[in-house]
């Protein structure tokens, strides 16, 4: 079965850190851990 791949705005980074919004936070967190896990492709666009 084929990974899914996931595109993520420069913006959800942001959250990995941002302890005024522990939900998002979290949510970011335990996204980042599917990530270090593969169970995604993760591509991330960058815009100026």
């Amino acid at each position: 079965m084929r990974k899914l791949k996931v595109y993520l705005d420069t913006s959800v980074v942001s959250y990995l850190h941002q302890a005024d919004a522990p939900e998002k936070m979290q949510n970011t967190l335990d996204l980042w851990q599917l990530f270090r896990n593969k169970v995604y492709d993760l591509y991330i666009r960058y815009c100026n």
